[in-house]
């Protein structure tokens, strides 16, 4: 269909992004054929016109009328005839909510806890599990992890999205974003509590312990994480997020691994997983050495080199018929090959929508194996190397004395 030109550049961005990347990550784990769902902040409506094109029913949600008009004008050219928006009041919004109780299949929570007091996310993440049909999911995506040391989001600084209001209203005046920096400052005007409220708008940091304080066991309702090859190309794996990844094996094994990404993507189910149906989620290996490899060395920034010929055995936690792998290679679409006992594995296809690396791609195993060799044949990097399974269960014994 022909987008208006009436339509900012960054909406029909959103808009794109989430079509050929969200949509077919949610529809991987759970349906929406025939399913209603709840868009809690449905902003401007992008999001809204991707994901209703799926469903039955789509109801938005938010407290900006005026972005709640230009929604309606999106849905309008689209002819999405499916499509409700609605515009409460923060004071109304999560009481008018309720009263859709028992109709709701999946809670879209997309790009907007970030922007909600801890107050507030609590209410609508309990709202979730109140409102929902018994089968039903929560979506909670694009959400900034406050665990990365990265504030992408906003500030464009390290740490600002984890700092205390207090901290972060004081050092706010120190990121590079001009129209963030501007403001906060015209917020603070009005004094703190202005300030302090302009900065939770505008984004501050979100991780698992909200989710513990509403859910209890998140392990038990996650049903689908983010190391995922339908995210790779707008979630390229860092890595700052391969080292939070080794600190939360550490220390929190039972976590399902979205928690160690800079962007949080993840799907609850309502009620608990059943047991023996837990779902097997991709999980990073700790890119490392095992041992003085010929053709290959540990670079500062934590990639590994390869040499052309060189041989990297891969040791992994688990058996695994799924190993995910980012590289940086001249001709990525024929750079790696996975040595499984006698036999050569190549990677069945890499996807990066910027067109810049790392690239990012998926290699299938016949039969499922613990130990690979990875070559690159004509040399480059490897960035990432993922494999579908559980977590080591002996990682918690391997933290050094004193930690």
């Amino acid at each position: 269909m022909q987008e208006s030109p009436r339509e900012h550049p960054e909406w029909l961005r959103r808009l794109a992004v989430a079509r050929a990347d969200s949509v077919p990550w949610v529809e991987r784990h759970i349906p929406l054929t025939g399913r209603t769902i709840l868009e809690y902040g449905c902003g401007q409506g992008a999001i809204t016109c991707a994901f209703a094109a799926r469903a039955a029913r789509h109801i938005g949600v938010d407290i900006d009328p005026g972005e709640v008009a230009l929604a309606q004008q999106a849905v309008a050219r689209r002819g999405l005839s499916n499509v409700e928006l609605r515009v409460w009041p923060v004071s109304e919004i999560v009481d008018r909510v309720r009263e859709y109780r028992g109709e709701i299949d999946v809670l879209l929570l997309y790009a907007v806890l970030e922007h909600l007091t801890l107050e507030e996310r609590l209410a609508v993440l309990r709202l979730g599990r109140e409102i929902m049909r018994t089968d039903g999911h929560i979506v909670i995506t694009e959400t900034p992890n406050r665990l990365t040391p990265v504030d992408h989001h906003t500030a464009r600084i390290p740490f600002l999205h984890a700092l205390p209001l207090s901290v972060a209203g004081a050092y706010y005046g120190r990121s590079p974003r001009a129209d963030f920096v501007d403001a906060i400052d015209a917020a603070a005007a009005g004094g703190v509590e202005a300030r302090d409220e302009a900065l939770e708008r505008w984004g501050t940091g979100f991780s698992f312990h909200e989710l513990e304080m509403a859910f209890g066991d998140v392990a038990a309702h996650t049903v689908a994480s983010s190391y995922d090859a339908a995210l790779y190309p707008s979630r390229p794996v860092r890595w700052e997020e391969l080292q939070l990844a080794a600190v939360l094996d550490a220390w929190r094994p039972d976590l399902p691994p979205c928690w160690s990404r800079s962007w949080v993507d993840t799907i609850l189910s309502v009620e608990p997983v059943r047991s023996g149906d837990e779902p097997l989620h991709v999980r990073p290996w700790p890119l490392r050495l095992p041992h003085d490899v010929a053709g290959a060395s540990m670079l500062p920034d934590g990639r590994i080199e390869l040499r052309p010929g060189a041989r990297l055995p891969v040791g992994l936690p688990a058996p695994t018929s799924e190993l995910h792998v980012g590289l940086m290679a001249s001709d990525p679409r024929r750079a790696l090959r996975v040595e499984v006992g006698a036999r050569t594995v190549t990677m069945d296809a890499v996807d990066n929508r910027e067109g810049i690396p790392p690239w990012h791609g998926v290699v299938r195993l016949s039969e499922p194996a613990d130990r690979v060799t990875l070559t690159l044949p004509d040399g480059g990097c490897l960035t990432y190397v993922g494999f579908r399974g559980k977590a080591d269960p002996a990682a918690p014994m391997q933290r050094p004395m004193g930690w």
